[in-house]
């Protein structure tokens, strides 16, 4: 029997590059497996004398001598199999964790076109779940090593004492041979559905907890409940079917074993009877050779169907690891140092990988450095696209943009966002202190730094009223702030960490009139001296730009000023008009 079909050798040699650093020790490990097994299974040897020589002889020494001999080796067994778990645990969690570390790094060099495809909840699962399972899949491996070897020696006692009776109850080896081939390719089958269907279960419940807001202002409780139960019901259908195909494999192999067993007995008593030097001592120790050597293949067997299951799940982890992303530092590329002179858009087009529609189309703009850079237009039109480009979130399919006349693909990635601030319309803090989110695009500044950032942002104010101040836990995504709060957090962050490019994407639209005024004022502040790109919401954010660009399904309709384009008549006039008009 192959003990991995072609696939999985595949799957399983993927790993080769977490094990192999660990070699040593698997070695170890095996060594240990083998002598641990041999010396369990070597109480057999004693059984013959305990019964021939102890009690059929009647010598109290041989009694004696037989039972302290499996004192003994049970204690020194004991000791090996403790020793070959503590160092099997080992191996695994630091496989796990290489793994984990390894798919948590990747995950921060991925495209954001990855995560705009890929759904939270089933990401988490490859990177949490999958990596346990692969953990597990490692211990049971060395597990049903460990029962393969007992078997293996339990086997070799029975032939040791008649191998032709051994030989007889063996005949119906190849009918649990070939059960265990037809249920691991279907609990292999199985453990991949689990899989899936757990990611979808898990992505729905992130999704839950992300939008517990809207889903109760629009009363769909028990809408939700009723998807989340849908999603659930799958999972346990799921699960219902592997585990049936466990039981199934399980009771055949429950009643091969009784077969075997009662053949055995059979055929082992009619030779005690018949003598031919077949002694009772001999009987006695080749049942419990072959009843010894049951529960470990019946053990063997069931690490067997659960590493089957488990195997998928190296395939999905490297899903994720065998991900090349294509925005990524050119061989060539420089560090960004400082903004002097442009960004220049030059026909330039982009569509989302999983669309072919065209978001922006022949992109033409030049923002000169301290300029401000107002894109208006109906939602939809492409105006975030345009601005994600800019620190290469997203690559442009044609055409180029070039900052000081290199093209920002040539731009070290990290330097150029180094340089780049983005407040966007729903920020996101970080679980932790208010101190902490503040510093977070520059871990250096001092507290009296923070500080002052804060007031430039208008947020010393509120800050200091906190229980705790600046050290004052805001909880998850800052939950236990008001959305302007939130929003000032952001403008002191952006402010501390100085950059020279700066991006607004609609920072005041979700605000209250009085949140806005703070937040607006605080956006002047930090806007002082940069070059700003504006996606505009309200009149006050817009009217004294430089620049006003109009964007209507992804192309450039107006640019100009406020009054330039209001002289045209155009669509900025009738968007004035129906949208920003006090």
């Amino acid at each position: 029997m192959k003990i991995l079909k072609s696939e999985d050798f595949l799957m399983v040699k993927k790993l080769k590059k977490y094990i192999k650093k660990y070699y040593v020790l698997i070695i170890l490990n095996m060594l240990l497996a083998l002598i641990s097994s041999a010396v369990s299974v070597s109480p057999l040897g004693l059984i013959k004398r305990l019964v021939d020589a102890g009690i059929l002889g009647s010598n109290e020494k041989d009694i004696l001598y037989a039972a302290g001999g499996m004192i003994c080796l049970a204690a020194i067994g004991a000791v090996l199999i403790y020793w070959n778990g503590v160092l099997s645990a080992v191996i695994s969690s630091s496989i796990y964790k290489n793994i984990t570390d390894d798919l948590y790094v990747k995950i921060q060099s991925l495209d954001m076109e990855y995560f705009s495809r890929t759904k939270v909840g089933e990401l988490m699962v490859k990177v949490l779940n999958d990596p346990s399972n692969v953990n597990y899949l490692i211990i049971e491996s060395f597990n049903m090593f460990s029962e393969a070897f007992k078997a293996i020696f339990c086997l070799a006692a029975a032939f040791y004492i008649d191998w032709k009776l051994t030989l007889g109850v063996l005949v119906i080896a190849p009918i649990l041979i070939t059960t265990v081939k037809r249920y691991s390719k279907k609990l292999k089958t199985a453990g991949r559905a689990r899989q899936e269907a757990t990611g979808i279960l898990n992505s729905k419940l992130q999704e839950t907890l992300s939008g517990i807001r809207v889903i109760k202002a629009f009363a769909m409780e028990k809408e939700e409940i009723k998807d989340f139960k849908k999603k659930s019901m799958e999972l346990k259908r799921v699960a219902l079917k592997s585990a049936r195909y466990t039981s199934k494999s399980s009771a055949i192999s429950e009643a091969i074993n009784y077969i075997m067993v009662a053949m055995l007995l059979m055929f082992g008593g009619f030779r005690v009877l018949r003598g031919n030097h077949f002694t009772t001592g001999d009987f006695i120790t080749i049942v419990g050779a072959i009843s010894s050597m049951y529960t470990p293949v019946k053990r063997a067997m069931s690490r067997y169907n659960e590493i089957s299951m488990n195997i998928p799940s190296i395939g999905r982890i490297f899903e994720i690891l065998d991900v090349v992303p294509e925005i990524a530092d050119a061989p060539d590329c420089v560090k960004f140092e400082e903004f002097r002179s442009d960004i220049t858009f030059e026909n330039v087009d982009f569509s989302y990988k999983d669309n072919d529609e065209k978001i922006l189309k022949n992109i033409n703009l030049v923002a000169k450095k301290g300029e401000t850079v107002a894109l208006v237009g109906n939602s939809g039109g492409g105006k975030s696209t345009l601005v994600n480009l800019i620190p290469r979130f997203f690559d442009v399919d044609a055409g180029m943009i070039t900052i000081d006349g290199i093209n920002v693909k040539n731009y070290k990635i990290k330097s150029l966002r180094k340089k780049i601030g983005i407040v966007p319309q729903e920020t996101f803090l970080f679980g932790g202190t208010v101190l902490e989110n503040i510093r977070y695009g520059n871990q250096k500044a001092s507290v009296e730094e923070v500080i002052e950032a804060a007031k430039k942002a208008n947020a010393h104010e509120f800050i200091e009223k906190l229980e705790q101040g600046y050290e004052t836990e805001i909880g998850e995504r800052g939950v236990k702030l008001s959305g302007g709060q939130k929003q000032r957090i952001s403008i002191a962050r952006a402010i501390l960490e100085n950059p020279q490019i700066l991006i607004l994407d609609e920072a005041t639209s979700a605000l209250d009139n009085e949140s806005e005024q703070l937040v607006q004022d605080a956006l002047e502040k930090l806007m002082k001296g940069k070059t700003t790109f504006v996606i505009a919401h309200r009149l006050s954010t817009i009217i004294n730009s430089d620049k006003i660009v109009v964007i209507q399904q992804g192309e450039i309709k107006e640019v100009g000023t406020h009054e330039e384009l209001l002289d045209k008549d155009g669509i900025y006039k009738s968007l004035y008009n129906k949208s920003f008009k006090n």
